[in-house]
């Protein structure tokens, strides 16, 4: 490792540029690791967080797969052991906690080495039957690749490869107290007109780490306080992801205010609706896009505050998805978005080198020309991605400003996981559409049975698992099955058919290679199940728990490929005309309309003359609603696919998901109970199966 005398001089001269050092040593472990614990022990008043195997006891560990928690926390030094396997989400989202002058250190076997190496931190990344420990993906020889053309220290034990060619220190604007930039000053003037200006105009503030986004919401509470009776409320995914605005407005703000400014959590916010003047966001892009949707009804004075990008766990999709709604619903909202770096100055080769090597740098490409030329379809698989990383960029790009999920560890296993590929439509080398392909299936049929009563669980075989276990189809999981995890056209071409265009040369693929099915399984709206069923998918199931960062349920859809003993169309019906008696236990809050469009009239008895009686009866007024309900279900089971949309909505809501009159009358916007019977009284009294003369 360097020597600790260069390493001193060289985080002195970071400190006073105000950039972080990265340094990537490799050599063996024998060595590397003794020399840093030292230096550490050496250095026992920095704080250091370690990432992966041998921390010593002086450090915080870093945990893979909890990135929200480093959110607003901070290290001098910040210490990645890859000789045991490299976490790339894990290391993309730590390293946002160096502070300026701090020290950025992997210590790694030599690249010759580490790129044969197989990873073992990406197991959770590989299908059955890979096995990490046994696997060699192709994620570490690309992330070599980018960080050799990247500005950082590399070192090969007491021999230095590559020196830093340091930046020149930035001048930045002197903003005025307590505002830490120029940028910062303007968010603070933007969150006040929002309190000030008209109703309905929310401020969406969008930034990299380090910007000082959330201290600008605690630094305008604090001067907006006074100026209303009614208290500040702040929400985020967690009470951490607050508490940096939540102090800065507590070291600005008169004591006897402090309790203006309120934390309340999600769930508390939803059920309780507390009276607000302002209400504060922070991290929007985690918490489930209903769940904004609903506070954007119900508060008309809103700031939305979220770190745009992919390393955080919410990639950029955000920006197109919930900025979508607020174009239809608030159509003078605003968006601000800072640019300078508060912690490290703008140059600073840390933040450089992570965009750089996670391709988290956003694409844009030049599609106005392009519409008009010849299109393409390529298919590429995890080994092709070495030899076409501008490619990859494209497709990780799309497929994160499509996805408000997309993380580091998609990235990785595009790279890792030789079961996924990707087909895409392209322009003169342009992606302006792809396609996530996984191939799954071809389970043992003794493992299959094992699925089928409980007993195992696949990783990766989304479908196959599903169809085994949910829908008691355990042969069907010894198919070979296709399933489209994720499906994006470029923001600027959407409907012009380019998505369904691209289905159908999957579809062309799957017969070709001799898939048995192809399926998808996605957040289920109304909008997304018309594009499935224009392509003949058809669904099967319905998740019974909605996901937890769109707030959407989840479904299942499969297409035959194989005509010979398909079973689609029999397990759709099964799951169309089961879904209404469902309902009520299990999806009480799904759009009633969404529930209409999976469901399927049921076979059940016609009503008898009589029964048909009681129903008119009802119509004219001469039977209460608790009389004849059950006769009502049967009848708008056998007729709900004809009635008008919204007063369906209604009956949905009553008969199948059991809510209270109240619920419908607030949801629909109708004067009580009287007037839903009103409604439903004069839509039967149309139907000329139950009209009688008295």
């Amino acid at each position: 490792m360097v020597t600790l005398p260069q390493l001193a001089t060289w985080l002195a001269q970071a400190a006073s540029l105000q950039i972080r050092l990265p340094i990537v040593w490799q050599g063996s472990a024998e060595q590397l690791l003794p020399l840093t614990k030292q230096w550490l022990n050496n250095n026992s008043e920095l704080t250091t967080y370690w990432l992966g195997d041998d921390a010593p006891p002086q450090a915080t560990i870093v945990n893979a797969g909890r990135n929200y928690q480093l959110l607003g926390t901070e290290c001098d030094v910040l210490v990645i052991n890859a000789f045991n396997g490299f976490s790339a989400d894990a290391v993309a989202a730590s390293s946002g906690c160096v502070k300026a002058g701090g020290l950025w250190l992997l210590l790694c076997p030599e690249f010759s080495q580490w790129s044969q190496q197989s990873n073992t931190a990406h197991q959770s990344l590989l299908p059955y039957p890979l096995d990490a420990s046994q696997h060699q993906g192709h994620f570490i020889a690309f992330w070599l690749q980018q960080l050799q053309q990247s500005n950082v220290i590399i070192g090969h034990n007491q021999q230095l490869l590559q020196s830093l060619t340091w930046p020149t220190k930035t001048i930045i604007k002197q903003a005025p107290s307590p505002y830490a930039t120029c940028d910062q000053q303007q968010a603070v003037q933007a969150i006040q007109r929002v309190l000030t200006g008209h109703r309905r105009r929310p401020l969406v503030l969008t930034a990299d780490r380090g910007r000082g986004k959330s201290a600008a919401l605690g630094i305008a509470a604090a001067q907006l306080v006074s100026q209303t009776t009614q208290p500040f409320i702040i929400t985020a995914p967690s009470p951490q992801a607050a508490a940096i605005a939540l102090q800065h407005f507590k070291n600005l703000a008169p004591a006897h205010l402090h309790n203006s400014f309120l934390f309340i959590a999600i769930d508390e916010l939803i059920q309780q609706a507390p009276t607000a003047a302002l209400l504060f966001i922070d991290e929007a892009a985690a918490i489930p896009t209903p769940i904004l949707q609903q506070l954007l009804t119900r508060y008309s004075r809103i700031v939305f505050a979220t770190t745009e990008h992919g390393y955080e766990g919410t990639g950029r999709g955000f920006t197109v998805r919930f900025q979508q709604h607020l174009n239809l619903h608030c159509p003078g909202w605003y968006k601000l978005h800072l640019k300078t770096p508060i912690r490290y100055q703008q140059n600073d080769p840390l933040e450089q080198l992570v965009f750089a090597s996670f391709l988290l740098q956003s694409t844009s490409p030049l599609l106005s020309n392009l519409t008009n030329r010849c299109t393409n379809i390529h298919c590429y698989t995890a080994a092709d991605w070495l030899k076409q990383p501008e490619k990859l960029q494209q497709v990780f790009s799309l497929l994160s400003l499509a996805h408000y999920q997309t993380q580091v560890k998609d990235l990785a296993s595009l790279l890792d996981n030789p079961y996924l590929s990707v087909i895409t439509l392209e322009a003169e080398n342009t992606v302006l559409a792809c396609a996530l392909l996984s191939a799954e299936g071809k389970i043992e049929p003794q493992l299959a049975k094992q699925i089928y009563f409980g007993q195992r669980r696949l990783q990766g075989h989304l479908l196959a698992q599903n169809l085994a276990f949910h829908c008691a189809q355990p042969e069907m999981a010894s198919l070979s099955l296709l399933r489209v995890m994720r499906i994006a056209v470029q923001p600027e071409l959407q409907r012009q058919q380019l998505g369904s265009y691209l289905l159908g040369h999957i579809d062309a693929y799957a017969k070709d290679n001799n898939f048995a099915y192809l399926g998808t399984s996605y957040g289920v709206s109304l909008s997304l199940l018309k594009f499935w069923q224009q392509a003949d998918y058809l669904p099967i199931r319905l998740g019974q728990r909605a996901d937890k960062a769109s707030g959407e349920y989840s479904l299942l859809m499969l297409k035959v490929c194989k005509k010979e003993g398909d079973k689609s169309k029999e397990l759709a019906a099964n799951f169309q005309q089961l879904l209404p008696s469902l309902v009520a236990e299990h999806y009480p809050k799904l759009e009633p309309k969404l529930i209409i469009a999976l469901s399927a009239t049921t076979p059940t008895p016609l009503l008898t003359a009589r029964e048909l009686e009681q129903l008119w009866l009802f119509s004219q007024q001469q039977r209460p609603y608790e009389l004849i309900s059950h006769l009502l279900l049967v009848w708008f089971n056998h007729n709900f696919k004809t009635i008008p949309k919204t007063i369906a909505a209604t009956l949905v809501a009553k008969l199948w998901q059991q809510h209270s009159w109240q619920q419908i009358s607030t949801d629909y916007k109708l004067a009580g109970k009287n007037a839903i019977l009103d409604a439903w009284q004069q839509l039967l009294a149309l139907d000329k199966n139950i009209q009688r003369k008295p």
